[in-house]
């Protein structure tokens, strides 16, 4: 089969003697479904792994850990590992790995990958080590609203945009932030360092914002590529700043962006052309039965609906918001109870810990068995 010289319009090759560019091949996984985290229930289930269990549709016994038995030690008396803990955690207040001479799991921090043995799917380190991010965004009692089949919390149905003419519309040619993120990640940054600011300092603070303001008028008149202009005219003025303050700012703008130059233009369904669908009217659900305002204490007092009324108040008597996102699996700092696959934490989607990682997956359709037709 005849194979071209890969010219300039194709992928870069970094490989010794090659003339800098090549084609597209099987391997870069273009027709493959995008990697993503896996949901609570996806990662409840390949951690628990139960296949080990089962006979004939029959679940033989329950686990609390993903290994057979109530022990975080390995209790078969017939294995050579009699005794070994099973996963790396916190055995108690600042016993991260034993005595000296006998440590019980063997590693101060994390361990590695294949220092323990996997579960009955082959899956390492589904408890101890780190905990791993989950695609759901928290809810207190996510188990109670949904039990039917891949149950999620987060969905915000998008749609491509459209052109005049009903096609596909231009792919961005400039980079878009998330004006209002932008916003109050800079409100945060002067709230707290408002006190150490000279008057340079605060009169470049002061001129961002006025871009911002400037945005969000255009924006509120769906001139939306003029609000992308008046955020980049806002970050052009830190770049031109030699002030000490002005990498955090441009952190705070860098931070935030929501679509890169090439990409496709996407927006939120509206409930106009969702009349006719059965599962959803608008486009953000995150809040839906349990956060929104029909969902609050206030439902029913007029004085109280607007966009702000929520179920949870965060930062007052909460830290439950719609950027939070769940963890689970115990990590190399957490007592054994973090361990079973049903416990669950959250945290900001945006932060990150020495405690945390993520393993991806991927959208498979068809027989869930790789068989033939019955």
């Amino acid at each position: 089969q005849y194979q071209g010289e890969g010219v300039a319009e194709g992928l870069r090759d970094l490989r010794p003697g090659s003339s800098g560019y090549r084609n597209v091949s099987y391997e870069d996984g273009l027709l493959q479904p995008a990697y993503r985290l896996p949901t609570e229930a996806e990662w409840e289930f390949a951690a628990l792994g139960l296949i080990g269990n089962s006979y004939a549709e029959l679940i033989t016994d329950r686990r609390t850990y993903p290994w057979d038995g109530h022990y975080t030690r390995n209790d078969n008396g017939r294995d050579r590992s009699y005794g070994n803990m099973n996963a790396n955690f916190a055995r108690g207040r600042g016993d991260y790995m034993g005595v000296a001479g006998s440590l019980n799991d063997g590693a101060a921090a994390t361990a590695a990958v294949y220092q323990y043995a996997p579960n009955d799917y082959g899956l390492y380190n589904m408890s101890g080590n780190v905990n791993e991010w989950c695609l759901d965004v928290y809810r207190p009692l996510s188990a109670m609203d949904a039990e039917e089949f891949r149950p999620y919390r987060g969905n915000v149905y998008r749609t491509k945009q459209l052109n005049s003419e009903g096609q596909i519309a231009d792919k961005f040619d400039y980079v878009v932030y998330d004006i209002d993120a932008v916003d109050a990640d800079l409100k945060a940054y002067q709230k707290a360092a408002a006190k150490n600011f000279i008057d340079e300092e605060q009169n470049l603070v002061d001129n961002v914002f006025t871009y911002i303001e400037s945005a969000k008028a255009d924006r509120k008149l769906k001139r939306n590529e003029e609000s992308q202009e008046q955020m980049a005219e806002g970050q052009e003025i830190i770049l031109d700043s030699d002030l000490l303050v002005a990498p955090d700012l441009l952190k705070i703008f860098t931070s935030n962006i929501s679509s890169n130059p090439g990409e496709l233009r996407y927006r939120d369904v509206t409930v106009e052309e969702s009349l006719e669908r059965d599962n959803y009217r608008e486009a953000d659900n995150i809040d839906y039965r349990d956060g929104d305002f029909e969902s609050s204490i206030y439902y029913g007092d007029e004085g109280f609906e607007a966009e702000g009324s929520r179920m949870y108040g965060y930062g007052t008597t909460t830290m439950i918001n719609n950027r939070s996102r769940v963890y689970k699996g115990g990590a190399w700092n957490d007592r054994s109870y973090w361990l079973s696959p049903g416990t669950r934490r959250f945290l900001d989607e945006d932060k990150a810990s020495a405690a945390i990682g993520f393993r991806c997956a991927m959208d498979r359709m068809g027989s869930q068995v790789l068989a033939g037709p019955r």
